[in-house]
Parts: C-alpha cells; structure tokens; sequence
C-alpha cells in the first residue's frame, strides 16, 4: 500500500518531487510577502543609475519593480505591500502625484534595502517658501550616494597594492563626491557626514601615499580638500579640537602639494573662527596671512580680504572695514573664472548671496539698521536648498534686531532659526541663538518668552 501523498495546508496536494510542506504556489506567496535581498550590482543597472539620477522616488521605485533581477516585473500590490501602502497609494507616488516626507522615503530606502546613504529632498518650486520645507519635500541626495551607488565607476573601497593598480580617474570621483556631500551639508547640517568624510579621508591617503609623480601631487590636493572639509563639518558640530587637527593637516596637505589657494583658504577658514570667537586681533591677523600667501586667485585673495573685513568690523574699525569690503570688491570683479577644479574652491563663497551676507556681518556690528536691510536681501535671494545657511542667517538677522532695540522682531526671527537649527543640528546656528538669547535677557514680552521656549527645545 503506498503512503499517503502530503498535501499543503492550503489543501493542494504537494508535489512528489517537492519534500517541503508548501506548494508551489505558496511558496511564491510567501516568497512575495518579504522583500528580496539584492546584491549591490542591483543598483548599478543601467535602468536604476537613470531613476537615481532623476531624483524623483516615483521613478526608483517604477525602476525597481522592472529591474531585471526580478525575473518578471513585480506587481505593484505586491510592492505596495512591502511599504505598507495600498496600491493607489503607490501609483500615486510612481506618477509623482503623491508628496512625501523625508521620514516616508528614508522608510521606504530603508524597505527595498537601498543603500545606507540616501537622503531624499525637494528641489523648492517657486511657491514654496517654508524654510524647513526642502528637509521634508522630494529630490535626491546622498551621503557618499556617487559611491554607494556606484554612479562612479571609479569608486575606491581599498587601497591599491602598487602604484600601477591607482587609477587616475578616481581624483575626479573624489572631487566629484565632495560637491555631492558639500550640497548635503549645506541642506541638512553636518549630522551624519563626519563618519563617511573620515572614511573617504582613509581612502585617499592611502592612495596617496602609494602614488607617484603628477598624480600623487593631485592626490594630495584632493586629501587637503577632504581635510578642510572635515574641519568645516568639525566646526558646525561644535567639535572644536577636531576642527583644528583637520585644519592643521589641510594646512600640511596642501603646503607638501604646493597648493597656495588652499592654503590662504585654510588661513581664511581660521579668520572665520576667531571672528566666531570674537577674537578681533587673530581675525585680522589671520586673514593678513591669507592675503600675503603668493600666487593665490583673485577669488581666493577676495574671500580672504571679506574676513579681513569682518575682523575690522568687530574692532568696530569702521574707515578699516570699508577699506577691505572696496578691496574683495576690486578683486572679484577682476576675477577670471577658474581654470582647472584646483582653482574652483571660493565660486560659491564669492556668489552674489555669500558676499552680501558677509557684508551683513559687518554691518551687524558697525550698523544694526543697516544690517537689518542686508539680511532680509540676503535672506531674499538666498538659494532655498541651502537649508543650513539659511537658518544662520535668520540668527544673526535676530541678532540686527535685537541690536536695534526691535525686541519682538527679534525673537519672531530666533524661532524661524531655531526651527531650521533643529531640523539642521548646526552648532554654528545655535551658538548664535544663544547669543540672541543673552541680547534679550532683560525683555519680558511674549514673543520673547515663545523664542525662549523654542531654544530651550533644541
């Protein structure tokens, strides 16, 4: 007599080659009721590399359902089940009709087992106008997402064995990778950074220290970059020690790469801490060193002469300030665009944005009226990712009115950069509330005490 044929706890018999306990099509229920694990190459196809650069999720998660890792497209009811969304839902978000939060799309990354890395933010539209809107609106970003993603093909994991083994490309990435994490900087704060630029900084001195000729002179240039980097990042963080070891070693870096724009732009970075310090006499001395540093850009020898300016403005030597303001002006209307990405570190700092609000911070402590002006311009053509400096700025606008005796305006303006210095963590934005905070110790108004209430929830 032959033994009874096992059958599936849906009541289907099994098969008899099958020596489980569930049919076939269970199986594939089950199978469809978690998400796959995928290899990291899954990411580097051709049809997820275009999705990710699009910088829409919709896009993504339509790439991901018909990636050819699946063997056939997966339904969407099948995905929609894995984020906890019904279908509609998830057809929505495909045709970009369905805004999501910051919180939303790390969940989703986090799900369909996309890299660590990803951030997500929207680019602002012309109505938007909250100033912690690009924190929880839609757009790509990524900490260490060129590597992660492989979107560079030439990303570094280890250090080569010989000199031979270094590819020359990987300067590009390198430099590439930097302008990604420097956008992510300036729109969530430095939260999060230091651990990848720290790996990265491994990375290329390792490859440095193996390379030979012309591209072991790049190769430094390009640590002495991620160097500053981390200094600036140690800074917002309020890890003032590693700051100055970054500080120190960009310095070295850049000294050994016979590299003068970076190292008057490290001089000019100490001028922008002891200004921070209110430390007038080693601002100005600082920024005097920068300026004396030969065969630096026009652009570079500007930025330097703003500090100079600033630290004028704080030994309220206002014949001096001015002086250097005419000066970083003279220089940067001479200014030739950079040549090569060697010569490219203050564009951004010298933009028409960065410039007026660097005259602000003079005025803030030469003229607060006028400074009150500055600002709100600042303010007004400020570039809306840049989430981070926006918040600064709304601090010392604070800062102008309380200086001016506006005690309400003043704390009106700290509770909108105590909002973004929460979104933000910027130790830099919440130094300067405190500041605001010691201005208004003797005002007992309600916007006051609303201001007080906010710094105290940071």
């Amino acid at each position: 007599m032959s033994p009874a044929r096992p059958y599936c706890r849906c009541g289907n018999p099994l098969a008899r080659d099958n020596p489980g306990t569930l049919c076939a099509v269970c199986q594939a229920r089950r199978l469809r009721a978690r998400v796959p694990a995928v290899p990291p190459e899954f990411w580097h196809a051709e049809v997820m590399g275009e999705a990710l650069a699009s910088g829409d999720l919709g896009e993504v998660i339509r790439a991901y359902r018909s990636h050819p890792f699946h063997g056939q497209p997966l339904p969407q009811m099948v995905v929609a089940g894995w984020l906890h969304v019904s279908q509609t839902t998830l057809s929505r978000i495909e045709q970009g009709r369905r805004r999501l939060t910051i919180d939303d799309v790390n969940g989703f990354a986090r799900t369909l087992g996309m890299p660590w890395a990803l951030r997500w933010v929207h680019e602002h539209s012309s109505e938007a106008r909250d100033d912690v809107d690009s924190i929880s609106r839609r757009g790509l970003l990524g900490t260490g997402v060129g590597a992660a993603l492989g979107l560079s093909p030439f990303a570094a994991t280890a250090a080569p064995a010989s000199a031979r083994e270094i590819d020359p490309h990987l300067v590009r990435h390198w430099l590439d990778l930097k302008a990604l994490l420097d956008r992510h900087d300036a729109m969530f704060g430095s939260r999060d950074l230091l651990t990848t630029v720290g790996r990265e900084l491994s990375l290329i001195g390792e490859h440095r220290q193996i390379a030979r000729g012309e591209l072991h002179t790049q190769l430094l240039r390009v640590e002495s970059r991620w160097a500053q980097f981390a200094s600036w990042l140690s800074n917002d963080a309020g890890d003032l020690s590693r700051r100055d070891y970054w500080a120190d070693r960009a310095l070295r870096l850049s000294h050994e790469a016979d590299y003068p724009d970076m190292q008057a732009y490290v001089l000019m970075r100490r001028a922008q801490w002891a200004v921070q310090a209110s430390d007038e006499h080693r601002a100005i001395m600082f920024a005097d060193a920068a300026l004396r540093t030969e065969g630096t850009s026009d652009e570079i020898r500007a930025l330097c002469a703003l500090k100079q300016a600033q630290g004028h403005a704080l030994a309220n030597d206002a014949a001096s300030c001015e002086h250097s303001l005419a000066a970083a002006h003279d220089l940067l209307e001479r200014a030739a665009p950079p040549e090569t990405p060697w010569h490219d570190l203050a564009s951004e700092e010298v933009s028409p944005p960065y410039v007026l609000a660097a005259e602000a911070r003079c005025w803030l402590w030469l003229q607060p009226h006028k400074a009150i002006a500055a600002y709100e311009d600042v303010l007004r053509c400020w570039t809306p990712s840049a989430t981070r400096g926006r918040g600064l700025h709304r601090a010392r606008l604070a800062l102008a009115y309380a200086a001016a005796d506006e005690p309400d305006s003043a704390a009106a303006e700290g509770v909108k950069a105590s909002d973004i210095a929460k979104a933000t963590k910027s130790h830099m934005t919440l130094r300067e509330l405190k500041h605001l905070d010691d201005q208004l110790a003797a005002c007992d108004v309600p916007a006051v005490a609303d201001f007080r209430e906010a710094l105290a929830a940071l």
